[in-house]
């Protein structure tokens, strides 16, 4: 399989760095990391925990995770009354399987998959599939390293962030795992070694989760 230019690469790789170093000091990434620690957990942030934490009102809080989930950077349960997916980590099952350090969960596109086990320096297993010919792929990851695949070419799309569109539906919808040569087809996209996307995993997901 043909990757993209290194150059592209690392342009679109910083691009995800930057958009990620800009979300660390707001109030939306605080409340990102309170659902996403709790999601890690096994359990969903309840709204009322979520405002303790962050000492806001509940109509504050009501305000900002209604907006967070119409873009798609966080979603709420059925009730509206808990968080149940918040920086690419989800308790919803997803075509990403993410079994963390031996809790079951699911994340929203392939970045994700390897880049929290990565940057936790967890223990995991992903299972997906390869989003051109539909195979199942595999990877196991021990403390943060990966460890073995599937597939030895296996790759992963990248597209540039844009919180413009909806982090979940939207840019996360169009990163996913590659094992053929159709992959190629993909050609608006970077494709990124399985190593590379585990590198630029583990530095968005390093001190937290990644946006």
């Amino acid at each position: 399989m043909t990757h993209a230019d290194p150059g592209a690469q690392g342009a679109l790789a910083q691009r995800w760095l930057v958009c990620a170093a800009q979300q660390r000091q707001t109030v939306e990434y605080r409340l990102t990391c309170l659902a996403f620690e709790a999601i890690a957990a096994g359990r969903s942030l309840p709204l009322a925990e979520a405002q303790v934490a962050l000492g806001m009102t509940r109509e504050d809080v009501r305000e900002l995770i209604e907006r967070m989930a119409g873009q798609g950077r966080l979603t709420l349960d059925e009730r509206r009354e808990a968080i149940v997916a918040a920086g690419g980590l989800s308790l919803i099952p997803s075509r990403h399987r993410l079994l963390l350090n031996g809790r079951q969960l699911y994340t929203w596109c392939a970045l994700d998959a390897v880049g929290i086990p990565a940057g936790l320096r967890a223990d995991a297993r992903v299972e997906s599939r390869c989003a051109a010919c539909g195979a199942p792929i595999w990877l196991e990851i021990e403390a943060g390293e990966l460890r073995s695949a599937s597939h030895p070419d296996l790759s992963l799309s990248l597209v540039a962030p844009d919180l413009s569109r909806s982090l979940r539906d939207g840019v996360c919808a169009e990163i996913g795992f590659y094992c053929c040569r159709a992959g190629d087809e993909a050609d608006a996209r970077g494709l990124l070694s399985l190593a590379a996307a585990v590198q630029l995993g583990r530095e968005l997901c390093l001190s937290g989760p990644p946006i």
